[in-house]
């Protein structure tokens, strides 16, 4: 990470998006993604820098002001189409951003993986189970690849999947990332201030 360190700190945004044209589909303080933003803060500290997203159109405005390097969307029923056109959106701006999504709207069998993720081509990787290590993970492939997308999806990554660049028929899938025992090892989004925009 020597290299990167050097440069600026790699800029991601977490996103927890609901829709909010009629009513708020989802009225909720977003924990989830500050969970998985405190513990790539205490991994990673200055040589990442984060912002948390609930509404779309404030995300949009963000994606039009400053292009992230990581784009990290939550995935459920209710929000998985707005998560896709958010990552499109993102790509518009940015080919080169990496677009991340994790949440339990995701198939077990690697077939209907396969078609799970063509069906979301602006999304790069696709993270299995929990957050927070599959993150930090996608987070060290990114520095060590110093934002080469080729070395980025080289090899497969822990905790994730994505399809090979070259076959869109083979996925790329990484071990388990190892469940996090103590959930202490996890700081506290509400006390360190990741929650107070909320």
């Amino acid at each position: 990470n020597k290299n990167f360190k050097k440069r600026r700190p790699l800029k991601i945004f977490f996103c927890d998006l609901t829709y909010d044209t009629i009513i708020l589909v989802s009225d909720t303080i977003p924990i989830n993604i500050g969970f998985i933003a405190s513990y790539a803060k205490k991994k990673f500290e200055n040589e990442i820098s984060v912002q948390l997203f609930k509404y779309p159109n404030t995300v949009i405005e963000a994606l039009k002001n400053e292009s992230p390097d990581l784009i990290c969307l939550s995935n459920y029923s209710w929000n998985s189409n707005l998560s896709e056109h958010i990552s499109s959106i993102a790509k518009r701006i940015n080919p080169n951003v990496i677009v991340a999504q994790g949440g339990p709207n995701f198939p077990h069998d690697d077939a209907q993986q396969i078609e799970f993720m063509k069906l979301r081509p602006s999304t790069d990787i696709f993270m299995i189970m929990e957050g927070e290590i599959t993150t930090t993970n996608i987070i060290n492939r990114i520095m060590e690849s110093n934002l080469n997308k080729d070395k980025i999806f080289e090899t497969p990554i822990n905790g994730a999947v994505f399809l090979d660049k070259n076959n869109k028929d083979n996925l790329f899938k990484g071990n388990p990332s190892e469940r996090i025992k103590i959930l202490d090892d996890i700081p506290s989004p509400y006390l360190n201030g990741l929650m107070d925009h909320f």
